[in-house]
């Protein structure tokens, strides 16, 4: 089983205590002001841990933190090591983000502006730049924007020393060391403290982690059986080539179907 931090050890930057702190919608109202610099008229949504799965067949996503108002939409992420694939991973979340808030019969003209937040405790691209921030222009000629109402913001934490607006740095700081130096972010460390109080917040997480070790071994025991299935298959298929055996054998020997060696020989000798 894999490591699971103890309930009394969570600090703000954790993924479960970070959704449960900003489920408070003056915090969380608050807190998107800090990070983008503008005041925002109220929250219509607020849904930490949204997932997002319009497909049965599509890949479904775990928001942290998914909220509204009038004009936009907004998930906010925190991320606590680096993954190597927040390009693609904020490209599917705002695909995501925008096929769940278009409704069927709607016009393109009416999806809300989204704006993806990824607070990194890391540096992802290595530059020691505070903020990373993300819109589309076309590379011939920078001048060009492609206005998609898409903005991604990547915060890198480990650089709040260089932010010059206070209430920012001091958010940035308190994400990075748990260190809380300003009004707003005592509050958020009293929030967290008074939330580990909540002996029914303490078997929530309990729940929530161990079903999230589940879908992780799953995933893993899924990945090992593809691959052992991979392989015997081109165990097979090179066998067939070299007339190592009959269909018979082949699928002995690498325990096959039957059906499965006779199909791969037909694939392959019918070209």
């Amino acid at each position: 089983m894999s490591y699971i931090k103890p309930f009394e050890e969570l600090c703000f930057y954790d993924d479960f205590m970070f959704g449960v702190v900003m489920q408070d919608k003056d915090i969380c109202k608050e807190a998107l002001e800090c990070m983008l610099g503008f005041k925002i008229d109220h929250i219509e949504y607020n849904e930490p841990q949204k997932t997002v799965a319009p497909l049965y067949t599509a890949h479904g996503i775990r928001l942290d933190v998914y909220v509204k108002d009038s004009n936009r939409i907004y998930d906010v992420e925190i991320q606590n090591k680096d993954e190597h694939d927040i390009g693609r991973r904020t490209r599917y979340y705002q695909g995501m983000m925008d096929v769940d808030s278009l409704l069927k019969g709607q016009d393109y003209s009416e999806l809300k502006e989204s704006i993806v937040i990824f607070l990194c405790r890391f540096d992802p691209f290595k530059k020691g730049i505070p903020c990373y921030t993300v819109r589309r222009t076309c590379k011939e000629d920078s001048s060009v924007f492609i206005d998609d109402a898409a903005i991604v913001q990547i915060f890198n934490c480990t650089a709040y020393d260089k932010i010059k607006n206070k209430s920012l740095r001091a958010f940035l700081k308190f994400v990075q060391t748990n260190m809380a130096e300003s009004d707003f972010t005592r509050r958020l460390d009293d929030m967290v403290e008074t939330q580990k109080k909540v002996e029914e917040l303490k078997k929530t997480y309990l729940s929530w982690s161990l079903h999230d070790s589940d879908v992780r071994r799953e995933g893993k025991r899924e990945g090992y059986e593809e691959g052992r299935s991979e392989a015997k298959l081109e165990a097979a298929r090179n066998m067939l080539l070299t007339n190592l055996g009959t269909i018979e054998q082949i699928a002995a020997v690498q325990d096959l179907p039957l059906e499965t060696v006779q199909q791969l020989a037909e694939e392959l000798f019918s070209r």
